[in-house]
């Protein structure tokens, strides 16, 4: 490594630290009688209520805009050298070799990767036989044959397109349904080598599978199948009943932990992600992935966020009060649903929910999509107090009018 190169990790490093310097107001909770009264028009704000994506609509760490802005300066450089300052970070943090740590441009990235490293069609002469393929290099490497992509139903859908135009067969299983956990049982079953999908809490669900139960199904998947396991939302679940499965891997080789910096750190334009698995699992996804694909900007947010607790506890607690508030709404209405362990909430409607996402976008407000396997279900982010506060007013409209 050059001296030129040293120091511009040094640079790298002073105005990380630099931005751990930065003091900024966070935001504060008030909750207004507005919200039970429904006197709060979509109109009185202007935009449009963007309730439908999940994002964190308190924004980044004020450490990470400061680092960011400092951060500019370095934009002329190609992020490679940057790139292990934040490996080094997550490993240090999660206790695991930064060979184990994968970087991706937001989890989604390490989603398709998986599909395609993982996944597509089994060989004429059997799942276990080795192929030639090319790396980005022009060298061959030999990857065992892939198979099926296993996912419950509804669950974030990224990862089931990417192995279908993989070529991939792609098995839907339905969730439990009181519970709305992973059936487990029968997605194991469902399973010939490739890939099986866990997203826990679940997306559009909030919903989770229970911490035992995740960990005897693990114990159970033969090793030539690849578990990933998406924790987009872990910090936002507080039951007793969840967990990790990071220290897992260390005694299952076949397991991958996805992580996102677009939830709780507010980073989803940004885009930056990253999965930690066994060193051999990285070797099979690395010629999957385009060359420094998470850029400098988002590197230097995601260092100064991961070194900045308050981010994490703020986060959680005003998503927490302003979900309570909603909930307790919702119950004064009438309306059932999911236990959220998330930053966002599937609401029982109790009639087919297009309708209903259709009024309240012509009012300005927006919700998630519709998903057919759960039809009368409509998933909404939690969103800022004066965001709820619109979204309620549209809502008893919306359902009053249809």
């Amino acid at each position: 490594m050059t001296d030129f190169t040293l120091l511009s990790r040094r640079r790298f490093t002073r105005l990380i630290g630099a931005g751990a310097a930065y003091v900024a107001t966070r935001p504060t909770f008030a909750l207004s009688n507005s919200l039970r009264k429904g006197k709060v028009l979509p109109e009185s704000f202007g935009a449009a209520v963007r309730l439908n994506s999940n994002e964190n609509p308190y924004g980044p760490s004020p450490l990470a805009l400061k680092a960011m802005t400092d951060a500019f300066s370095l934009v002329w450089r190609y992020p490679d050298e940057y790139a292990d300052t934040l490996i080094e970070t997550i490993a240090k943090m999660h206790g695991v070799a930064r060979e184990q740590v994968m970087l991706g441009d937001g989890s989604g990235e390490i989603l398709k990767i998986c599909a395609e490293a993982f996944t597509g069609p089994m060989t004429n002469l059997g799942p276990s036989v080795e192929l030639a393929r090319p790396t980005r290099g022009g060298a061959l490497q030999f990857v065992p044959g892939r198979g099926k992509m296993v996912a419950p139903d509804p669950t974030y859908e990224a990862i089931l397109n990417h192995a279908r135009v993989n070529g991939a067969e792609a098995i839907k299983v339905p969730l439990i349904g009181d519970s709305f956990a992973h059936d487990l049982s029968k997605m194991l079953a469902a399973a010939n080598e490739g890939l099986i999908y866990i997203c826990n809490p679940n997306n559009p669900t909030a919903s989770i599978t229970p911490k035992k139960d995740l960990r005897e199904f693990i114990g159970k998947v033969p090793e030539q199948t690849k578990i990933i396991v998406d924790e987009a939302y872990f910090h936002y679940a507080d039951s007793q009943d969840y967990e990790s499965v990071i220290p897992l891997i260390k005694d299952h080789p076949n397991l991958i932990v996805a992580r996102t910096f677009s939830k709780i750190y507010a980073m989803a334009g940004l885009r930056c992600g990253y999965c930690i698995t066994r060193p051999e699992n990285i070797q099979r996804m690395r010629p999957h992935q385009s060359w420094d694909s998470v850029n400098v900007l988002a590197m230097a947010a995601a260092i100064a966020s991961l070194n900045d607790s308050a981010q994490v506890t703020q986060g959680r607690k005003l998503n927490e009060q302003t979900k309570a508030a909603l909930t307790r709404e919702l119950d004064s209405l009438g309306y059932k649903y999911i236990p959220s362990q998330a930053n966002f909430i599937m609401i029982d409607l109790k009639r087919p929910v297009r309708p209903v996402i259709d009024g309240l976008s012509q009012r300005g407000v927006h919700v998630g999509r519709a998903f057919p396997s759960l039809p009368t279900h409509m998933r909404v982010t939690i969103g800022k107090q004066v965001e709820m506060e619109a979204f309620l007013s549209a809502f008893r409209d919306v359902m009053t009018a249809t």
